[in-house]
């Protein structure tokens, strides 16, 4: 008798089916279009940090991601991307960018203060977004 008794539980979770993505979701919602729209704005290349133009006090915030970055990816590089808006005036979309370019040239150089050599760590510029922003990238 005693027997009989252990067996029951055993034989009635031996009968269910095991967990399957339904049973947690059964309706599993898809992507918000606000995260749609963010990776396609970045075409896929997430930032790992954004820095807005006369931002004083970045180092210790940059510091902290990138030790997260080569924590996971030790032989990481670095690109400092600066970016503007489109205007559709050649002339004022340069002295924009050219506007970026010492603070990018300082965030590059903190990078490399962190420790990261600095033929792993590239710059550049270019027109895009909608909003002036200095943009870190791992590679």
């Amino acid at each position: 008798m005693r027997r009989a008794l252990f067996l029951l539980p055993a034989l009635a979770l031996a009968s269910c089916a095991p967990l399957g993505r339904q049973t947690f979701a059964p309706n599993p919602v898809g992507a918000d279009t606000q995260s749609i729209a963010a990776a396609d704005a970045f075409k896929n290349r997430i930032p790992l940090v954004s820095i807005l133009p006369d931002t004083r006090d970045f180092q210790a915030p940059l510091k902290s991601a990138v030790k997260q970055a080569l924590a996971i990816k030790p032989d990481a590089s670095f690109e400092v991307m600066a970016e503007a808006p489109a205007t559709g005036n050649p002339d004022a979309d340069a002295k924009t960018l050219a506007g970026l370019a010492p603070q990018a040239k300082a965030i590059a150089k903190s990078i490399i203060a962190d420790g990261v050599p600095a033929t792993r760590v590239s710059s550049g510029a270019k027109t895009a977004g909608l909003d002036a922003v200095i943009l870190v990238y791992v590679k």
